[in-house]
């Protein structure tokens, strides 16, 4: 499932259905997915003074929670909450823009039943090294990609986009994901459409099927809310 614990993240990415302008600070974001689990998250990016959204530094926070699971000899159950924060080198022009960033990252992580296999259990302290962006304009390819060192987290997103109602800032769209640690690995792929729904507000939807190893594919549904300031 596209959600799971890196919710936080991939709300970053939601920057991909709007344009930067000059004097624009920073964007605030919140949301959330279903399917083989749940969860939501929310966070914001500014810029620091003396840049803007798109240019120079910014630093980043977010929080997230929800379950998922995974089978080792049984299936195992997993409640997470999770923070972070980090500072962010931004950089746009007409060919785009992209982040990238770095900072502490903390997560708790209940199993049922226990599984001492599972390293990531329990509370633990990471260093998050992200990026993120877009190339192009009517037709758009946007990226994420999220590394926890220590605790060997991985997020891949790639995400193709074509405007289709510049009035509404519209935009259709596939998506795909690689998601993973010690314990599993996922692969997703999915239908994505944003929209300006007003009061500066961009709302996105997405909806497809996720696979892990060893299991059936499960449908999921995650939906998104941002507004820059």
């Amino acid at each position: 499932m596209i959600s799971l614990r890196f919710l936080a993240l991939l709300a970053v990415s939601a920057l991909s259905g709007q344009a930067a302008l000059a004097q624009d600070r920073g964007v605030i974001y919140a949301g959330g997915s279903v399917g083989d689990g749940a969860g939501g998250y929310g966070g914001g990016l500014i810029s620091l003074p003396g840049n803007s959204l798109g240019h120079g530094l910014a630093v980043r926070a977010g929080v997230n929670g929800g379950t998922y699971r995974y089978r080792t000899t049984e299936r195992i159950e997993a409640t997470y909450i999770g923070a972070e924060a980090a500072l962010v080198y931004q950089t746009s022009g007409s060919w785009g823009w992209a982040n990238i960033g770095a900072g502490p990252r903390f997560t708790k992580t209940d199993l049922d039943p226990n599984d001492p296999g599972n390293k990531l259990q329990g509370s633990r302290w990471d260093v998050g090294v992200q990026t993120d962006g877009v190339l192009g304009d009517r037709l758009r390819l946007g990226w994420f990609g999220s590394w926890g060192i220590r605790n060997e987290s991985y997020m891949a997103q790639l995400r193709l986009t074509q405007a289709v109602n510049r009035q509404s800032d519209t935009r259709l769209g596939l998506e795909a994901t690689l998601q993973g640690d010690p314990t599993y690995k996922r692969g997703g792929l999915g239908a994505y459409i944003s929209t300006a729904i007003g009061g500066g507000w961009t709302g996105q939807l997405s909806a497809g099927a996720t696979e892990q190893k060893g299991r059936n594919a499960r449908p999921y549904l995650s939906i998104g809310l941002s507004q820059v300031f």
